[in-house]
């Protein structure tokens, strides 16, 4: 599969981020908690004579029953469900940066399983080219024109080649295990589909951090989550206020019979507590929230020159290898062959030309590889890491 379908294969069926979502369903329980208004209190109370002489009323017996309505007159109701709200935001925000973490793990994971499929189809190559040439030595061994120990020497490179191409299939599998496990889903074997090679991300660090500005999902998260300290910090403000309750009810004696009615009002006298205690607290967080949006801020402002520049000379090297070396591949093989046939080339000098092309090229895999995961540093500090894998 493409990096494109991976990243749906992510959204879709990996456990790893449904479990990312059910934060933001978990946060938004508590909005669901701040929108509901305190309940009323109903209060029943019976008065019995038990003197001899009735001093308090007239009848043997009084009952009360006493209607109390909390009312939220200074704001905190909408403070809460303000703090609540923005706190989903805040949630939704970190599940980004969350998500477009993992991505990064997916997609470098995805680029080292790309390189190791291409490493072992090099290698599958040399390993036939090896065979073919330990035949081209069997057959000169046989015309007299080369010795056991040239023929030896062929089986010996060609076994040594063959061993690498194992341990280059077994690292192969263990890096598609590695791909599963991030995911959560143990029993998947994908195949990545694609060419190994660079991105074209514009190593420009002023254009990326304008970019990063606006639109990193770590930036955002932490503007949000002083966003939600602000609106914790005037919940609190408004819980320092006492909530009134208003009471009706009325009186019924028996024995003989009255009736009266009872209205009023209970508050209580905000003498000591005046929620100084939940201020102080809010207006800590607030102050933490402020001092990690500048730390984040100037981490990735950081990573992001690191991560350009390291693109930048990581792509410089590559350019000048292609140039300077892999250019030359096929005249140096043909050259190596043909002085070989011709006899003017011994068999060292032989495998020597088939050696050197084998690590040329796992070694312009490897710039590659090095390249495309200093291209993924770049869009992650962008932020355009998961826009960039969702475009393919």
């Amino acid at each position: 599969m493409t990096i494109r379908q991976l990243l749906e294969v992510a959204r879709q069926h990996s456990p790893r981020y449904a479990a990312l979502r059910q934060a933001v369903e978990l946060s938004k329980a508590e909005i669901a908690a701040a929108d509901v208004l305190p309940n009323p209190r109903v209060n029943f109370g019976n008065y019995s004579l038990l003197s001899a002489n009735n001093t308090m009323y007239d009848g043997k017996v009084q009952r009360e029953v006493v209607l109390e309505v909390p009312v939220l007159i200074t704001g905190q109701h909408g403070a809460r469900v303000e703090a609540a709200e923005k706190q989903v935001q805040t949630t939704e925000a970190a599940v980004q940066a969350e998500f477009a973490g993992l991505v990064h793990e997916l997609w470098r994971t995805f680029i080292k399983l790309l390189a190791g499929q291409q490493r072992i189809a090099v290698l599958e190559e040399t390993s036939a080219n090896m065979e073919r040439l330990a035949a081209l030595v069997a057959g000169r061994e046989e015309s007299g024109s080369a010795s056991r120990y040239d023929t030896l020497r062929m089986e010996i490179e060609a076994k040594d080649v063959r061993a690498k191409l194992e341990t280059a299939r077994n690292d192969l599998q263990g890096t598609v295990e590695e791909l599963g496990l991030m995911l959560g889903l143990p029993d998947w074997k994908p195949q990545a589909l694609g060419n190994l090679a660079p991105l074209g991300v514009p190593a420009d660090p002023k254009k990326s951090w304008a970019d990063a500005e606006r639109i990193n999902p770590e930036i955002e998260a932490v503007r949000r989550g002083e966003i939600a300290a602000d609106a914790r910090l005037e919940k609190a403000k408004a819980e320092r206020w006492p909530v009134p309750s208003i009471q009706f009810g009325s009186a019924f004696t028996e024995q003989p019979y009255g009736h009266a009615f009872f209205g009023g009002v209970s508050v209580e006298i905000p003498l000591f507590d005046r929620n100084q205690g939940g201020m102080a607290r809010a207006a800590a967080e607030k102050q933490a929230a402020i001092l990690e949006r500048e730390l984040v801020t100037s981490q990735i402002h950081v990573a992001l020159d690191r991560a350009t520049g390291l693109l930048a000379r990581r792509r410089e090297t590559r350019v000048k290898f292609e140039r300077d070396v892999v250019a030359k591949l096929s005249a140096l093989k043909e050259m190596g062959e043909a002085a070989y046939r011709l006899g003017k080339g011994s068999l060292l000098e032989l495998l020597d030309s088939t050696r050197s092309r084998t690590e040329i090229r796992l070694t312009h895999l490897e710039l590659i590889q090095l390249e495309l995961e200093a291209e993924l540093e770049a869009l992650k500090a962008s932020g355009l890491l998961v826009s960039r894998a969702e475009t393919g």
